[in-house]
């Protein structure tokens, strides 16, 4: 088994009953013999084999036979060389990277051919890279769009509110603050540059401090919120931002009636599957009439939460304390996928 430092056996290795088809493939194809230092770990290759398109698509003298990895791309990351080490152990390794040198991105398939050789495959996928940053800049665009309708028809709404009568004033700006809470969505959207999913953490801090700014503008009343950075889809995140919405809304009007001062706090917590939002306040707490017959804030909440298969309960302590439980739509992670964006050379 060859050793770092040692040179390359100068028997061929590849075989020509196959060479004329790996020619002739579009897709890039390179046979590799490891070099591993004393503890075993990959460190290096030697290139033993590379068909015409591993060729023509690596930059000038990037593919020489018989030369060094290092030697060829001297910047080549520990993560390249560890799913190379992957692979030699059996493992089908599959991932997205991009190489830097000529600006093209490839679909790298990494598979064990024997104890100490493994091949690269190369798929250029540079079309469908680019279809999808169009597509995202289309959804990017979009989303300020929305966002900015959805603004306009607010403060259409606001405006109405203050030419209405006291008993629909309440109720008009309760519709807009509730658009706007969606508009917060697709601002976060257009700034992550995501399509399906959503951080919950800076959607819920714009959120807070938007309400925050119409809610508490000249109270002596503080909001704060409490998130880590927590990937949803979008569909869980609109039902959450309007959630959050109501209670904190609900808070901002009941709990600290004659002038009082104090706090209204957003903790949101993820666990196994589910999402725990707490929203609480040191005021005068909820009457119990508000429990057996909530307004029209509550009943929403109801609505959003027990339809998604949520639960909503009331804690006793000072002020109020509601504690809202919602199955997430699926794990979110990234751990656990089989394409990895991986550095290249």
């Amino acid at each position: 088994m060859p050793q770092a430092g040692e040179g390359p056996d100068p028997t061929p290795r590849s075989d020509g009953r196959y060479e004329t088809l790996l020619q002739n493939m579009t897709e890039g194809f390179a046979l590799c013999e490891a070099m591993r230092d004393n503890r075993g770990r990959v460190v290096d290759y030697w290139l033993r084999f590379a068909n015409a398109a591993f060729v023509e698509r690596s930059p000038p003298g990037g593919a020489q036979i018989g030369k060094r990895q290092r030697e060829m791309r001297p910047r080549t990351s520990a993560a390249w060389f560890a799913a190379c080490e992957r692979a030699l152990a059996g493992e089908p390794v599959r991932f997205e990277c991009e190489d830097r040198a000529t600006g093209r991105w490839y679909e790298v398939h990494m598979m064990r051919m024997s104890d100490v050789e493994f091949g690269q495959l190369f798929v250029d996928v540079g079309v469908r890279k680019a279809a999808e940053q169009r597509q995202a800049e289309l959804f990017a665009e979009l989303n300020h769009r929305v966002k900015n309708n959805l603004a306009v028809v607010a403060a259409a709404l606001q405006l109405q509110a203050r030419d209405s009568r006291s008993e629909l004033r309440e109720g008009l700006s309760a519709a807009a603050d509730r658009i706007l809470s969606v508009a917060d969505l697709h601002a976060a959207l257009h700034q992550q540059n995501s399509a399906d999913t959503v951080d919950l953490r800076p959607y819920l801090q714009a959120l807070g401090a938007r309400l925050a700014k119409t809610l508490l503008a000249g109270r002596a009343i503080r909001l704060t919120v409490a998130c880590a950075p927590l990937p949803v889809s979008v569909a869980d995140a609109v039902n959450i931002g309007l959630v959050t919405n109501e209670l904190v809304t609900n808070a901002a009007k009941h709990a600290f009636s004659g002038g009082r001062s104090g706090t209204i706090s957003v903790a949101l917590v993820a666990e196994p599957g589910q999402i725990r939002l707490t929203v609480s306040d040191d005021g005068v707490g909820a009457p119990a009439a508000a429990r057996e017959k909530p307004g029209l804030g509550l009943r929403l909440v109801r609505s959003l939460v027990e339809g998604v298969g949520g639960s909503i309960a009331f804690k006793e302590g000072k002020g109020s304390r509601i504690e809202v439980v919602k199955p997430l739509e699926g794990d979110r992670s990234l751990t656990g996928t089989t394409s990895r964006q991986q550095p290249l050379l």
